[in-house]
């Protein structure tokens, strides 16, 4: 009767811990037809005592720790890799990590003649990102007018895991010099071998700078300060690698591949962007106010832009240690401006474009290297048209851990 009352209260205990069993070691791990196998065979019982090798139950893990392959074991000792076919996995976190190594194998598998990984996970780096903002706005046949920001000097980190990327910069000069920081930038990406995603914020609340005029200084360019313009701009590209067999854009602008050898490759994909632009003309400088043969003091560009985009990127590796992209991808599409706009409400025929430049050294986990970006937006109303630009040039070293 003792036996049987035993047997019973060992299944229920077993029932009642089989929920955790994946937690715990791999001797506790008990499925009820074990314990009933274990108990009729007396191999745990001894004088109505239940014992494991001496008169007292005792638990022992009769895994080596080598041997171990439970995740959460392997995680605490930093050794747990998602593509470890031997990892023992609850049944939905097994599931998830199936999902992530199928699309590993899809969208980040490369020829290793070409591209190969650098064995990290993690890349941090120190930006010094040095843009401005240009504009081109055409009134009329006769009256047209040029301006740019001043040259903003930002600084700040970039981290990355894997495919994602975040970066953020603020104004240094101003810091620096005791002022406001009034320009700052984000972006953020996703970049595998297969296809890229990036983000993008930027803000200028003024420091813009007049460089033509209509006829003003006989149409010739010069340099006059104006707090007319406020410019906000924010968007994501999303673009597909044709050749990302052999071609890795991450090892040119973020630093996750190393390409081994030349190579070129199409891309094809979508953008959008938010534009607000706001131009203030009633704060020009007196010396311009002559020459203003535009109808209205006051223009607001907010709008949509939704492009197609079609490129081509290429990368050279001249040496072990070096690689120099360029990238060129033009787009076309329509703008959907807010009623706020100047024109109102309405959808317009769009161009926009971007071009970037990068060269890369690499000396095993240490890395740097020099980027120039343009990504420009057109805007045409058929009254007056805008096109605005914003150009960086970025240096960055970091460090793969």
């Amino acid at each position: 009767m003792t036996r049987h009352c035993l047997i019973s209260i060992l299944l229920f205990c077993s029932f009642f811990v089989s929920s955790a069993r994946e937690a715990l070691p791999d001797a506790l791990r008990w499925s009820p037809v074990e314990v009933r196998t274990m108990v009729e065979d007396d191999t745990l019982l001894l004088n109505d005592s239940v014992v494991m090798e001496s008169e007292t139950l005792t638990v022992v893990d009769s895994v080596p720790e080598d041997d171990n392959r439970n995740w959460w074991y392997l995680f605490k000792k930093g050794k747990l890799e998602m593509k470890d076919t031997t990892v023992q996995w609850p049944k939905f976190l097994g599931f998830c990590v199936k999902v992530y190594n199928w699309g590993d194998r899809v969208f980040s598998s490369t020829d290793t003649a070409y591209v190969v990984g650098t064995g990290k996970r993690w890349r941090a780096r120190i930006i010094n990102d040095n843009w401005t903002d240009s504009y081109y706005m055409r009134f009329s046949s006769n009256f047209n007018t040029i301006m740019s920001g001043q040259m903003h000097v930002l600084a700040g980190p970039s981290i990355q895991y894997m495919a994602v990327s975040y970066t953020y910069s603020f104004d240094i000069s101003h810091l620096i010099s005791g002022g406001t920081i009034s320009y700052k930038k984000q972006e953020f990406g996703f970049n595998c071998a297969r296809f890229s995603v990036d983000g993008y914020y930027y803000s200028n609340d003024g420091g813009t700078y007049i460089r033509t005029f209509g006829d003003y200084n006989n149409k010739k360019p010069f340099k006059l300060p104006f707090d007319g313009v406020e410019m906000t701009t924010f968007g994501i590209d999303a673009y597909y690698f044709f050749n990302g067999y052999k071609y890795s854009q991450g090892a040119a602008y973020n630093f996750s591949k190393i390409q081994k050898k030349s190579q070129g490759c199409f891309m094809a994909g979508f953008s959008y962007c938010n534009q607000d632009i706001d131009m203030d003309f009633t704060k020009l400088p007196p010396e311009l106010v002559p020459y203003a043969k535009m109808e209205e003091p006051e223009y607001r560009f907010h709008y949509h832009d939704y492009n197609l985009i079609l490129g081509y990127g290429y990368n050279w590796v001249p040496g072990p240690h070096w690689l120099f992209n360029v990238t060129v991808m033009p787009g076309i599409g329509f703008n959907h401006c807010y009623e706020d706009s100047s024109d109102g409400s309405g959808k317009l025929f769009s161009l926009g474009g971007r071009a970037m430049a990068s060269l890369t050294y690499n000396s095993g986990n240490w890395f740097a290297g020099v980027q120039g970006k343009v990504r420009g937006n057109w805007y045409n109303s058929g009254r007056y048209s805008l096109f605005n630009a914003v150009e960086n040039i970025l240096v960055s070293a970091g460090y793969r851990f």
